[in-house]
């Protein structure tokens, strides 16, 4: 499902899911393919999220405190879509993306709007109990990905403050997005993942009769 003759956006509609790890983002990929608006995931790319990090962080620099997007967009858009060439390669065949790199906090959501103009984000609101213990969990058990895992053990304190710090950095990149474009981005709450209601009246189309899908939701 290539698409476009662009090599460095990726053109027509996609779906990120922007929130962070362990807010149900890949059942929200499932459910956008139940909803017939998606049609292809992308997968974990972690050698290419390694290839893009420089860039990403870079620009994450430029862009605290939220700044206008349109003002952004003017001042780097050419930066933005030659430093991320290698990702718009491999990204362009997918209209899904609900993990890394161009799904959840990887990039700024700023950055994923002027590669691919037409996309949708999605953030899932998770109460802050069970997403730090889910986060706990996923941490301790991948210790080979998360280097300050041990910190659930010997200052959790410290790596709680840290996680909350996270979220609220990316939600409020996320805030700004929707500023500049209400119509494109949703935010969900943890109970709206028990059906499709939601989604489906943000993407104007009829919910399936089907149970929403909760994939890994034993490890949540």
């Amino acid at each position: 499902m290539r698409r476009g003759p662009t090599p460095t956006q990726i053109t027509g509609p996609v779906h990120i899911i922007a929130s962070p790890y362990k807010t149900g983002s890949t059942s929200v990929g499932k459910s956008l393919i139940a909803l017939g608006v998606g049609r292809r995931e992308m997968q974990h790319d972690g050698a290419l999220l390694k290839e893009i990090k420089p860039a990403a962080r870079r620009f994450r620099k430029q862009l605290q405190g939220t700044p206008d997007f349109r003002a952004f967009e003017a001042a780097h858009k050419d930066e933005v879509l030659e430093q991320f060439k290698p990702l718009v390669a491999k990204a362009a065949a997918y209209d899904i993306f609900h993990d890394a790199p161009m799904g959840h906090t990887h990039m700024h959501p700023f950055l994923r709007k002027i590669i691919a103009p037409e996309a949708r984000f999605i953030w899932v609101n998770r109460d802050a109990e069970g997403w730090l213990e889910s986060v706990r969990k996923w941490e301790t058990s991948h210790p080979e990905i998360y280097r300050h895992h041990g910190l659930w053990e010997t200052d959790p304190d410290a790596r709680i403050a840290n996680r909350l710090a996270f979220w609220s950095r990316h939600h409020d990149a996320f805030l700004a997005l929707a500023e500049a474009f209400p119509d494109d981005c949703l935010e969900l709450q943890w109970s709206d993942l028990k059906s499709y209601a939601t989604l489906a009246a943000f993407y104007g189309v009829d919910a399936p009769d089907d149970a929403f899908p909760h994939t890994n939701a034993a490890k949540n």
